[in-house]
């Protein structure tokens, strides 16, 4: 056998059906995201309650709602990497870990935003971190012909986590208060810690990429590949894997990637803009637009189960075609959409929350597709940090978009004009991913 042990085992992979292992590792994966869906969407369902209690301004909320999303860009920029060094399980037990404590204490916090910013944010960086890394789980335990639909059920997780957080939360806060809804979330996600320790291998193509005694690494693949019902790779002697690389951003450099990198950054940068403003000021926006809070959790609700449907759907596309073209088009169809609601102003609640359930259906579909695109345009050695920098990066628009929204409502702008405002990135998305080849 020759060529790179990457190679080989990526094969092995590909050329086997899939295992309970397998299984077990994507429903991990995607259990990690419904938690991150919860915990952030979950900070926007409870700010109405929570301006009741403390008592906040519309530009404290919205440093409050991008509190998390700073985390998330810190932790998938500097702390997502170190996936590609110490491994992916023990980057997801350190990042569940965070996530666990620190939403265990947002409910015991005194009333302080300073607190809530600092403690939201640490949140975010162990966010960041399984964003990147389950991405990352899933392209590399699952074969060809279903990778781009693993990657995209996976990250599907958060838009279902954000969908049930909405009716969840409502119960919570009406019987324990809003503080209640983090502590179950939290002790939920130290639950999945052990999980990971239990359940979770470490990816054999992360084992096979790294530089190492050649006969230990054997031993550990073929142990991987045993559990996945995979044949066993038999020798190492041909194998090459390149010396003691330092994997950084500049390798995402390298070997003619800096104008897909470059890409990749924009397209997240401009889909995060929208997806978070969305997410973060669906509720309040509601609810400055005369609708009872309940509604507005209700639209928040259909927004991101529309966003379940979406990603489903264009996961099953993706088996038959190219990613590029499909992800085009979600895009270019939730701009058009949000510039259709800006402009009708429906009256109708029913008739509103149709067209915010296709928003959903459509932009959440294209954004989550992304994940597998990236996944594809990096090779395993330097998968993580890929994805973490461009999801990172990517979150700088996250983060602006709420406290720009903020300082806009805070200036008179209504609902109508803010998805007329965030429509504008979408349609740059859409244009830029169309050359893509994936």
């Amino acid at each position: 056998m020759s060529g790179s042990i990457v190679e080989s085992v990526r094969h092995q992979i590909d050329s086997s059906s899939v295992s309970p292992t397998q299984l077990i590792v994507f429903f991990i994966a995607f259990m990690l995201n419904v938690l991150d869906g919860f915990d952030v969407v979950a900070m926007s369902v409870t700010m109405p309650a929570l301006t009741d209690d403390w008592g906040i301004s519309a530009t404290e909320k919205g440093y409050i709602l991008s509190a998390a999303l700073i985390g998330m860009t810190l932790g998938a920029i500097y702390l997502a990497p170190f996936a590609d060094k110490i491994g992916r399980r023990k980057i997801l037990l350190i990042a569940t870990l965070m996530i666990g404590i620190s939403m265990i204490i947002t409910g015991f916090i005194p009333p302080s935003v300073e607190w809530m910013i600092v403690i939201r944010a640490i949140s975010g960086l162990g966010i960041g971190i399984i964003f990147a890394s389950s991405a990352t789980v899933g392209a590399e335990f699952a074969p060809e012909k279903i990778r781009n639909l693993v990657v995209t059920v996976v990250i599907m997780g958060y838009a279902t986590g954000a969908t049930i957080v909405g009716p969840i939360a409502s119960l919570i806060i009406n019987h324990a208060g809003w503080e209640m809804v983090f502590v179950y979330g939290g002790l939920f996600t130290l639950f999945m810690t052990l999980m990971i320790y239990l359940y979770l291998p470490e990816s054999v193509e992360f084992v096979a990429s790294q530089s190492g005694n050649d006969r230990d690494k054997l031993t550990k693949i073929n142990a991987v590949l045993a559990k996945m019902r995979c044949p066993q790779i038999s020798s190492a002697s041909n194998f090459s894997v390149k010396p003691n690389e330092k994997i950084s951003v500049a390798s995402l450099f390298a070997d003619k990637m800096g104008m897909q990198t470059c890409g990749v950054w924009i397209i997240y940068f401009m889909g995060f803009m929208s997806l978070y403003f969305l997410m973060s000021w669906i509720p309040t926006l509601f609810v400055n637009s005369g609708y009872a809070r309940e509604e507005g959790i209700a639209a928040l609700t259909l927004y991101n189960l529309g966003a379940v449907a979406g990603i489903v759907v264009i996961g099953l596309i993706s088996t038959k075609v190219k990613l590029a073209k499909p992800i085009c088009i979600y895009f270019i169809g939730s701009a058009g959409f949000l510039f259709y609601v800006a402009y009708a102003q429906p009256e109708s609640i029913a008739a509103l929350n149709v067209l915010i359930f296709i928003i959903g259906f459509l932009l959440q579909g294209a954004f989550t597709a992304m994940y597998a695109m990236a996944a594809r345009v990096y090779p395993a050695r330097i998968r993580a940090t890929g994805i973490g920098w461009a999801a990172g990066l990517g979150r700088v628009g996250a983060i602006l978009s709420p406290i720009l929204a903020g300082y806009l409502v805070a200036a008179s702008w209504g609902m109508y004009g803010l998805f007329l405002l965030f429509a504008l990135p979408l349609i740059i998305s859409g244009v830029i991913v169309y050359w893509y080849k994936h």
